[in-house]
């Protein structure tokens, strides 16, 4: 029995065998696919996440919900009943709101039930940051770190994540509003694939531009190389993209033959925002090139 739980939400892209050794809980997250609704409750399987992407790929929305304020109180509410203590690592409040609700609801858990520890952490991250995350708290917790200790650690080490994305189809950033839909169409047009990053408040932003997708992902380990702490775990992340992970996965290893790779899948709540055949490469950063606050 571990002295606390470790939480999180679906925005994080992870192995089924962490979860289940380190006993990570999801918060629940209803979304629909094919007009099938769901409840995502940890790793989605590779055969549901296929139907999801497939389904994009026919031009239908997937629908995702935010958590709600009430969400995280009940989710909260079925450990603190219990006694039992618990450490949340949300996706990047800069990225969506449900941090902030969770917040409004670890007060609301805290003043019913006192004698609980109860802490909310903004990653700053999203998918295979929050993964690394995930298990440098689970190292934490073992080496014997408090909830907030542990939190505090990650407070502190988190904007060591780095993030490098590669966005196949331009239209789902247009849909976010991240670009106009001239520029969406000029760079299809013109085969543009956008790198993205996630920066130091916690927001997505362009970070160059590529033609094609092997030039996207090219950059994606040159950016990696420059940035890397050797030998430390790196998560490639696909939406549906074996072939661009096994890709990125050499380039990577090319790089650092002794790092660890965790090769995960995309799952709903950042895939519906990105589409299929996106791809990543998220790592520890060396301190001199991590992302800074500003």
């Amino acid at each position: 029995m571990y002295p606390y739980h470790i939480l999180t939400d679906a925005a994080a892209d992870l192995l089924p065998q962490l979860v289940q050794d380190e006993d990570i809980g999801f918060i629940p997250m209803p979304y629909t696919v094919d007009e099938e609704e769901r409840v995502c409750v940890g790793p989605e399987p590779q055969e549901v996440l296929k139907r999801f992407y497939d389904c994009q790929r026919r031009g239908q929305v997937p629908r995702t919900t935010q958590i709600s304020p009430q969400n995280y109180i009940d989710f909260f509410s079925s450990f603190a009943e219990k006694g039992e203590d618990m450490l949340y690592l949300c996706l990047s409040g800069g990225l969506s709101n449900t941090y902030n609700s969770a917040l409004m609801a670890a007060d609301v858990v805290r003043e019913k039930f006192p004698g609980v520890a109860l802490r909310c952490v903004d990653t700053r991250a999203a998918t295979g940051g929050m993964g690394l995350l995930l298990e440098a708290a689970a190292q934490n917790r073992a080496q014997g770190l408090s909830v907030a200790d542990n939190a505090a650690w990650l407070e502190e080490h988190r904007l060591e994540v780095q993030h490098w994305f590669m966005v196949e189809d331009l239209m789902y950033l247009k849909r976010g509003g991240r670009l106009s839909a001239a520029t969406a169409m000029m760079g299809v047009a013109l085969n543009i694939k956008p790198v993205l990053r996630i920066q130091a408040d916690g927001t997505l932003v362009n970070f160059e531009k590529k033609r094609g997708s092997k030039g996207a992902m090219d950059r994606l380990v040159e950016l990696y190389a420059q940035t890397a702490r050797a030998g430390e775990r790196v998560y490639v992340i696909h939406a549906d993209n074996p072939a661009a992970a096994e890709y990125l996965t050499a380039g990577v290893r090319a790089h650092d033959p002794d790092c660890p790779i965790t090769v995960a899948d995309l799952g709903p709540v950042i895939g519906a925002h990105v589409g299929p055949g996106m791809c990543a490469v998220v790592h520890w950063g060396r301190s001199e090139t991590a992302r800074r606050e500003g």
